[in-house]
């Protein structure tokens, strides 16, 4: 367990529905960790403002989205509001002006703050209430029922106090690294950066990474060592135990060679089949990325859109999942390669002959992957191509005359046209595929997308449905005298 002054910051505003998530699930984060969690609300605008993000200080996130992507995280994001059996009925306009709401919460206590954000979130996403009505604002807190809630009115909303400490909450988590929210701040986190510099306090960001910023307040008794924490890989919630299935079931693994996140994805096809047993089967599906990206109206480097802030966030959100995986690696007795993640001095990486000779020979994906991902080679240069190949114990020149034949190249066009077809957005992007009693091969629980969804890919490969009311369950907190276990459900 962590130490007892380990302390946990949660920044969040009322508007935002994945901080809406996180609310109703930090709590127990906190207790399982033995942290002391702060509820402090941030204004997300002058977040987006400071940061220069793309959608603009009064816009959503996914206002730039295409519409690919826009339908494929809108289905993601009703799968995890499945899985957590969470109510969202949002008002019909969205997103609405927080702002008296956020200064109301910076107007009571702690623990009045506590539980009046909790009763925001489930009037703005549950009841579909205006929270920037100030009349249903002031209804809101006293249904609430917390203490001095009859002194609150509309003078509240330009109380001095109140509006310094919403602003001087929202200047730190942007000063912290904040580009939106939830936010997790953890004071006391010594790591080092993607630079090798050393530094003190962390910054976490969104819901789905909430199993990390939980590693890392249980590893502070471990020499901030996450291999150390106990069952590290529990931390992330899934709805099903890990079984040997008794059917076939194919993951098709759609990938491009210059998405460092489709490569961080494949380090784990392994230890799926381990986990999964002889009945699963992995069919590698390569495609061209940047068609892809060209045919749905996505930026041919989708990352360079992103605010500065968030660039900088991603590449150690990289480095975080990199450690992640391979601290998992090292409590399952090392059975993978440790990944040796390093960013290619040329990026975007130009892919179409390192895509067709995985398909000539698809035993040469690891080594095309850690040539990309690991050791820095420009494959995108034949020669540079050809030796790598030749150090894998193939024959380069050969491997790349047939890659260059035509009816490789259409190949990798006709994989490249499925993906549109079947409505990718990006890579990794896995589906799950159950065979059926008549031997034909049926899709289960949509597209799933991003290798942060893992757990979603290996509840479906273990019979979870995506219409099932069977939701996630997270780790339970330590007991003083015994081991750590997990909740399945």
């Amino acid at each position: 367990m962590t130490a007892p002054n380990q302390t946990l910051e949660f920044n969040y505003d009322i508007s935002c529905p994945f901080a809406y998530i996180a609310s109703t699930r930090i709590e127990a984060l906190a207790s399982r960790t033995n942290a002391t969690l702060r509820w402090r609300p941030v204004l997300l605008g002058a977040i987006y403002r400071a940061t220069a993000a793309p959608q603009g200080a009064a816009g959503s996130a996914s206002d730039v989205f295409n519409p690919t992507k826009k339908a494929v995280t809108a289905a993601s994001m009703q799968r995890t509001l499945r899985r957590y059996d969470i109510r969202y009925n949002p008002p019909p306009q969205h997103p609405r002006k927080t702002v008296n709401a956020l200064r109301l919460l910076y107007a009571v206590g702690e623990e009045e703050r506590r539980v009046l954000s909790k009763k925001l979130f489930q009037a703005y996403w549950a009841e579909g209430r205006d929270v920037n009505d100030d009349a249903e604002l002031l209804k809101i807190v006293r249904e609430s029922g917390i203490e001095g809630a009859e002194r609150l009115s509309e003078k509240t909303f330009g109380d001095a106090h109140a509006r310094q400490e919403l602003e001087t909450a929202t200047s730190e988590a942007i000063e912290r690294g904040a580009f939106g929210v939830p936010g997790f701040w953890i004071p006391n986190e010594q790591w080092v950066d993607v630079n090798g510099e050393k530094r003190v306090g962390r910054f976490y960001w969104g819901q789905d990474r909430m199993h990390l910023v939980e590693a890392s307040l249980l590893a502070q008794r471990a020499g901030d060592r996450w291999e150390n924490v106990e069952n590290l890989k529990s931390l992330i919630p899934r709805c099903l135990p890990d079984r040997k299935i008794n059917s076939k079931i194919r993951v098709e693994f759609w990938y491009d060679f210059s998405s460092p996140w489709a490569f961080l994805g494949w380090t784990q096809l392994e230890r799926l089949k381990r986990t999964f047993g002889e009945n699963l089967e992995i069919a590698m599906k390569p495609f061209l990325l940047g068609i892809l990206f060209r045919e749905i109206g996505a930026p041919d480097f989708p990352g360079g859109a992103d605010s500065p802030t968030k660039a900088a966030w991603s590449r150690q959100d990289q480095g975080d999942y990199v450690r992640f995986w391979n601290a998992v690696n090292v409590q399952k007795g090392r059975p993978d390669k440790n990944i040796d993640f390093h960013w290619p001095d040329v990026f975007p990486i130009r892919t179409p002959t390192v895509l067709r000779c995985a398909i000539v020979e698809p035993s040469t994906v690891p080594i095309l992957y850690r040539a990309c991902w690991e050791q820095n080679a420009d494959v995108a240069n034949d020669s540079i191509l050809e030796e790598v190949l030749n150090k894998g114990g193939f024959d380069g020149p050969r491997l790349l005359k047939k890659s260059n034949a035509s009816e490789i190249k259409q190949k990798l066009r006709d994989l490249t046209a499925e993906a549109k077809k079947l409505g990718l957005c990006g890579a990794p992007t896995y589906r799950v595929l159950r065979k059926s009693g008549d031997g034909s091969w049926e899709h289960a629980g949509g597209l799933v997308w991003g290798q942060d969804e893992l757990n979603v890919v290996e509840d479906l490969i273990t019979g979870w449905d995506a219409d099932d009311t069977t939701t996630l369950a997270e780790p339970r907190k330590k007991a003083k005298s015994s081991r750590e276990t997990t909740a399945r459900l």
